[in-house]
């Protein structure tokens, strides 16, 4: 194989590889703001390091093979760019928890369809995380950040709390009133 071949899939890989290592990082140092700048620059930071220090050893091992000095550095700087943000999203997408509420009708073990309700996760800080309605009775919070939240139903004066983390998928049951009429 051609030596720009060699490094453009090498750094593919790596890109993949240094997605995985972000993603853990975000596992075990991220709680409960995901959606935090910093850890999207702090990702960025470590790809674009170990980005740079792929060069050097790059360099050391093709210099004198390839023709022009400068692909050392470009070959495959979109790969691995594209590689890490793709395997980084898809694995914290992946492992992110999920949350199903159901809402019966008191005690009869029948969903309540029709009725409008509204369900809303609070976070620790009692921010809104999400605000979902639903008229079937049954729907399910993805994308939630391992915290401890507070579930409330819309117009009931019902809430639990639950703490959820990684890889997790809970069940949240409100039973309300029969509606009337």
């Amino acid at each position: 194989m051609k030596p720009l071949k060699i490094i453009y899939w090498t750094r593919a890989g790596l890109g993949v590889i240094i997605g995985i290592l972000c993603a853990v990082y975000v596992i075990f140092s991220v709680t409960s703001d995901l959606a935090n700048i910093y850890t999207l620059l702090t990702g960025l930071s470590f790809a674009m390091l170990f980005y740079m220090s792929t060069y050097y050893i790059v360099k050391l091992k093709f210099f004198s093979r390839v023709e022009k000095q400068s692909k050392l550095m470009t070959q495959g700087i979109g790969i691995y760019f594209f590689a890490w943000l793709v395997s980084w999203t898809l694995i914290i997408t992946l492992l992110m928890p999920s949350v199903a509420v159901n809402i019966y009708i008191g005690d009869t073990g029948r969903l309540a369809e029709g009725q409008e309700f509204w369900v809303a996760a609070r976070n620790n800080a009692g921010q809104v995380v999400q605000n979902v309605t639903t008229a079937s009775g049954v729907l399910t919070i993805t994308l939630l950040p391992p915290d401890t939240y507070t579930f409330e139903l819309g117009n009931t004066n019902q809430t639990q709390t639950l703490m959820v983390g990684w890889l997790q998928s809970l069940n949240v049951v409100f039973n309300v009133t029969q509606p009337s009429g």
